[in-house]
């Protein structure tokens, strides 16, 4: 599970400024190469994605292969579910997602974010891989939904129009009960974020022009009266004004670092002390030279 550092510096002789840096263990459902590729590239970049300069999270990824014995779930803080293989050639089929439903329903955390974007599919093709896109959209998912207790989930969209749905509604699935009735497919061009909801640390650094004109930017999503979740984006509100994206309710204002408890400030007798021991640090290795 997640691991955090603090890391303190001294500016001028009286303010103390902390940056968080944390490392999660995120278990990505794995595809065909290219899915996998994907995985691997933008696990090994995540930590760079932080356009409000409030701090990031390292990335420590497993990939969850066919054949693979199942995952001790609970030894992780998110799980990347990516868009099914059969309409977007991820490589995805959901068997053994859909075999481990109790496993899976004992580690599952405070956290679900579930959309009807397919995100990892654009990362790959068109927009590719923009922070006010597919790539910061993921990342923050992944950051916020590891962020809670247990184990967080992230879904992205599970079919589209053609297809209807791959997973979220099959009987087996550990999501069936809350999307059943509420789950929609169709085909829109156009992301929005309602007022406030650019505020949230899940949207941090996207704009609905951002999240929209991917060629396709959602393919599903979900009636607004949803129980149990609230609404980060929508659908073009002509076309139906759908939500698009959904995380569990109550939590969409949560942070994106796993150590979300506040940390003590030094007392000012304490800076006081950091701040001379620093100076006397500098003497000392001036008198070296």
């Amino acid at each position: 599970m997640y691991k955090a550092t603090t890391i303190g510096a001294v500016l001028g002789l009286g303010l103390f400024v902390s940056a968080q840096a944390a490392e999660i263990d995120v278990l990505f459902y794995g595809g065909d190469a290219s899915q996998n590729n994907f995985y691997t590239s933008i696990s090994a970049t995540a930590h760079t994605y932080d356009p409000d300069g409030d701090g990031s999270n390292t990335w420590n990824a497993t990939i969850w292969n066919d054949g693979d014995p199942t995952p001790v779930f609970s030894n992780y803080d998110a799980l990347f579910i990516g868009s099914p293989g059969n309409a977007f050639g991820t490589g995805i089929n959901f068997n053994r997602l859909l075999s481990a439903k109790s496993d899976i329903e004992s580690a599952r955390g405070s956290r679900t974010f579930l959309t009807g974007q397919d995100a990892d599919y654009h990362y790959k093709v068109s927009p590719g891989p923009v922070d006010n896109g597919p790539r910061g959209f993921i990342i923050n998912a992944v950051n916020w939904a590891a962020s809670g207790t247990g184990l967080g989930i992230v879904s992205m969209t599970d079919g589209w129009a053609g297809t209807g749905s791959s997973w979220w509604l099959d009987i087996n699935s550990f999501l069936r009960d809350e999307l059943d009735g509420y789950a929609q497919y169709f085909q829109d061009d156009s992301v929005y974020l309602g007022v406030g909801q650019e505020t949230f640390p899940i949207n941090e650094g996207l704009t609905s022009a951002g999240l929209s004109n991917w060629g396709i930017s959602s393919h599903s999503g979900f009636l607004a009266s949803i129980p149990g979740y609230e609404t980060i984006n929508f659908e073009n509100a002509s076309s139906g004004g759908r939500a698009v994206t959904i995380v569990t309710e109550g939590e969409a204002s949560g942070g994106t670092d796993p150590e979300e408890e506040p940390r003590p400030i030094p007392a000012p007798g304490t800076l006081l002390l950091i701040a001379i021991s620093a100076l006397g640090l500098a003497v000392t290795r001036r008198r070296r030279v």
